[in-house]
């Protein structure tokens, strides 16, 4: 399917492994020109190399914490000194720590606050003044579908990941008419570093093998396995199309039927 981004500009956070770096190799493949931020300077190196190779698509890449507001200000505005635009921003961001709300001080929930919502919230105002600008515009926020299906253990994340849709759905009204479109993806399990993460620490909590909190995790997903990071990637490219236009203001589960929520 042609999308009709060929030459677009691309802000990917959380970009250097995992979901972030599958959706900057799925727009590389259409033509975007992708800028990469992470904090891990060795991840970004391979996933630059991947990506250049693979698509054949010169990147530009930030090594930084995303909850760093000067750090934002800064990205910002080398891609468009660079470029002069900036047309797609994708806020990615690993997720907080697991636990239940009593286990958690509050130095914790403002991290949490810091690196899961305000990012997005901050990243978004320094972007969106360039995409009203010209006129069009993607911003795509991905999450977890724990916005739509929270658990005890997973407070942390469920609350922050809500705020992101309810704050999505604000924005993508006031800014529909500019050409601008605003949607929140909500994975559930996608096999990547952090599930491998989780799924231990569940592990360990429940005094269970890893085999074993795995296979019972996938049982109870309909497909009866975990989502690759490509699916989500190149659905995040398809959202970021020209194909994509009416579609703004929703949060996307991509859980393979394990949702309960009808909403």
């Amino acid at each position: 399917m042609e999308l009709g981004i060929e030459g677009r500009v691309a802000l990917i956070t959380g970009a250097s492994k995992g979901i972030g770096k599958a959706i900057a190799m799925s727009l590389a493949k259409a033509g975007v020109r992708p800028c990469l931020l992470s904090r891990s300077e060795g991840g970004l190196s391979k996933a630059i190399s991947d990506i250049e190779s693979e698509a054949g698509i010169k990147t530009l890449s930030f090594v930084g914490d995303v909850a760093d507001v000067d750090f934002a200000k800064h990205v910002v505005m080398s891609i468009l000194e660079k470029y002069s635009q900036l047309d797609i921003l994708v806020n990615n961001c690993e997720g907080p720590p697991m636990g239940t709300f009593l286990e958690h001080d509050a130095i914790v929930w403002k991290e949490a606050y810091e690196k899961n919502l305000y990012s997005v919230i901050n990243y978004t105002s320094l972007v969106v003044p360039a995409m009203k600008d010209n006129n069009w515009g993607r911003v795509i926020n991905v999450t977890s579908f724990l916005a739509k299906e929270p658990t005890p253990p997973m407070v942390l994340s469920a609350t922050m990941r809500a705020g992101v849709s309810a704050f999505s759905k604000a924005i993508s009204i006031e800014l529909a008419e500019k050409g601008i479109t605003v949607n929140t993806i909500c994975p559930s399990a996608v096999l990547t570093d952090r599930m491998v993460n989780l799924t231990n620490v569940a592990a360990e909590r429940e005094g269970k093998t890893y085999e074993q909190i795995l296979a019972n995790a996938q049982a109870t997903i309909p497909v009866k396995r975990f989502s690759t990071p490509e699916e989500i990637g190149d659905f995040a490219a398809f959202l970021a199309s020209n194909r994509a236009g009416y579609i703004t203001g929703v949060s996307h589960l991509i859980d393979g039927g394990l949702s309960k929520s009808i909403f």
